[in-house]
Order: structure tokens, then C-alpha cells, then sequence
């Protein structure tokens, strides 16, 4: 009979996963102060520079030292063979779970919506993502 409780014990203890139950809770969300039209955030570009650049926010929720990831649906060329994105690729959240990140954009990139993606996994396993659109104007 030990043998059986020691065996049905093993067993439970085995397949629990007390990371499933678990709730760290965190959240993820990217925003800017861009001006938006239609849920549309719209970017500027300044003639007068060679790359336009604006800074965007994420919350977490969760806490300092989150490590974000970012990346865009487009990409520059700035030399043969040499694509750069146009987001940073990283960044890390201060001690209330805020992160920060710089979005710059080339004269080619006028008239275009860039899709910029944000994603962290929390202490918890979880896994969160979030994205937003930017339009790049010259209305001058």
C-alpha cells in the first residue's frame, strides 16, 4: 500500500505544472503621441533631415527589466547588402514596467503605413504582444 501511495504521489507531483496556474499579472501595450486618424498613428517628415524619428512607448504592467523585442514589416537599405530595421530591436522596461524605443524613417518611406511589433515573455511563461501603424506624411 506505501508503495502505491508513494508511486501515485510521484505521479502527481510529476505532472503538475505549477507555472499553468500561475498569474504574474503582467500586460503589454504599445503607444505614441503621434496624432492618429482612423486608429492611424501619422508621423511627420521633416524635409529638412535625412530621417524622421519619433519615440514609442510600451507598458508592461509587470515591472523593471522586462526585455522587449521589436521589429517592423519594413526595412531600409542603406548600402548593398546591408538592410537595417526601423525600429530599434530592443529595449528594457524602468522599475513601473514603462519601456521606451525609437522608430525612424527615411524620405522613401513617405506615403507608406509601417506595422511596428512589440513582444516580451514574462517571469511567468506568458507570452504578450502588441502592435501599431504609422502612417508617414509630408504635408508641406
Amino acid at each position: 500500500m506505501q508503495r502505491l501511495l508513494f508511486l501515485i504521489g510521484l505521479i502527481i507531483i510529476g505532472c503538475s505544472n505549477p507555472m499553468i496556474s500561475e498569474d504574474c499579472g503582467c500586460d503589454f501595450s504599445i503607444s505614441s503621441d503621434l496624432p492618429q486618424t482612423n486608429g492611424i498613428y501619422e508621423l511627420e517628415f521633416n524635409q529638412d533631415l535625412a530621417q524622421t524619428y519619433s519615440v514609442l512607448s510600451c507598458q508592461t504592467e509587470c515591472g523593471w527589466a522586462q526585455h522587449i523585442q521589436w521589429t517592423s514589416d519594413y526595412v531600409y537599405q542603406i548600402q548593398p547588402n546591408q538592410w537595417i530595421s526601423l525600429v530599434n530591436p530592443a529595449s528594457m522596461t524602468d522599475e513601473d514596467g514603462n519601456g521606451n524605443i525609437v522608430f525612424a524613417v527615411w524620405e522613401e518611406f513617405v506615403d507608406k503605413t509601417i506595422t511596428i511589433y512589440g513582444g516580451y515573455t514574462d517571469d511567468c511563461g506568458h507570452h504578450f504582444m502588441d502592435s501599431l501603424k504609422v502612417k508617414v506624411v509630408d504635408n508641406e
